[in-house]
């Protein structure tokens, strides 16, 4: 099965009609790419949804300062190899000065295709102190940083909220800021920072911005669907990420490329069991190598909520994954799924018709 699983995945062809095609600089296959996710992009997981499909994918938010204080676990964000490119680095601080010196440390790590400063992020650990969303209050500061970055000779991106619900004239100002300073691209999430994660995304309003700027406008927000991700782009967004919609469907992305007219085998689409369980293998198998057992058990954990529903025995089967307290348990459990399988269902069915 593993030499099948790394057949099918080799033959995946992510190129959509119109591609490959440069966006904000870079080179791209499609439109459809991996968002910066913390605790979730790291490299591992970059490689794995890079190989099913994503155009690009983003590191983590990654800290400027604490690039700069030499962190050990910021330095880790980084890591990464040539199979995820093209990536893009995504940095976060209050300052042109923090953030540049922090682009330079990294860039003498690795390479990026592109830099991105990450303006929207509205949680008030980020905002407290100048960064994220909060920047979009100092636009003069937010271009400065953009016109520092430009030195380093890559494409500089940013990734912003809509400034108000009611319309986007202001939204239109501070992207016209950062595209006068040298910006390249800018994502724009559908929800002001005052809402965070709450309500719905404004497509409409990320689309009224990506028809004044174009060519140059990503969006941003609540793509759970193929067709959520169509509608950015008909609404003249180039690109349109691919976020917390990944962890609830793992093949939202071919599914995705498959309805925008790419090439994408049935398996992607209707994956059987077998194939969903010897993918969810062979990220966990990575993971515990390169990142960590740890990471291997959570990542594993939520992958199997996408993966294993649906079907007589699920839930059950799920449940004993969460109690799992090493890999090598949770490769058993994934080994001998369908053995286990039974026996949760059996054992549901006595505690629902009790004799």
């Amino acid at each position: 099965m593993v030499n099948f699983l790394s057949q099918l995945i080799s033959k995946l062809d992510p190129v959509v009609p119109g591609f490959p095609k440069k966006i904000g600089g870079v080179t791209v296959n499609n439109p459809v790419w991996l968002a910066p996710l913390a605790g979730i992009t790291f490299a591992s997981l970059r490689g794995f949804y890079k190989e099913l499909g994503a155009g690009l994918v983003h590191t983590e938010m990654v800290s400027a300062l604490g690039l700069y204080h030499n962190g050990r676990k910021t330095k880790e964000l980084l890591y990464g190899d040539e199979s995820e490119k093209p990536v893009v680095l995504q940095l976060f601080g209050s300052n042109a000065s923090d953030i540049s010196r922090g682009a330079e440390i990294a860039l003498k790590l690795r390479f990026f295709d592109a830099l991105q400063v990450n303006m929207a992020c509205p949680m008030p650990k980020v905002t407290k102190k100048g960064s994220g969303s909060k920047l979009m209050e100092f636009p003069d500061e937010a271009a400065r940083i953009i016109y520092d970055l430009k030195k380093f000779g890559l494409p500089v991106w940013s990734k912003i909220r809509l400034i108000s619900s009611d319309d986007t004239s202001s939204t239109h100002k501070f992207c016209e800021k950062l595209f006068n300073s040298g910006c390249d691209y800018i994502f724009v999430h559908g929800r002001t920072p005052a809402q965070r994660y709450e309500g719905m995304s404004s497509r409409e309003k990320v689309g009224e911005i990506a028809n004044r700027f174009n060519g140059l406008i990503g969006g941003s927000g609540d793509c759970y669907t193929p067709e959520d991700f169509e509608e950015y782009l008909n609404l003249g967004c180039t690109s349109v990420l691919a976020a917390r919609g990944i962890l609830k469907d793992v093949f939202m992305i071919p599914k995705t490329l498959k309805k925008l007219g790419a090439d994408i085998d049935t398996q992607f689409i209707e994956p059987d069991d077998d194939f969903q369980s010897e993918l969810l293998l062979k990220l966990g198998r990575k993971i515990c190598k390169v990142e960590g057992e740890s990471f291997a058990l959570v990542i594993s954990r939520r992958m199997m909520a996408a993966l294993f529903k649906g079907f007589p025995g699920a839930s059950q089967f799920r449940r004993k994954g969460a109690m799992l307290r090493s890999w090598e348990e949770m490769e058993l459990l994934i080994e001998n799924r369908k053995e286990i399988l039974t026996e949760s269902y059996t054992e549901y069915k006595k505690e629902e018709d009790p004799i």
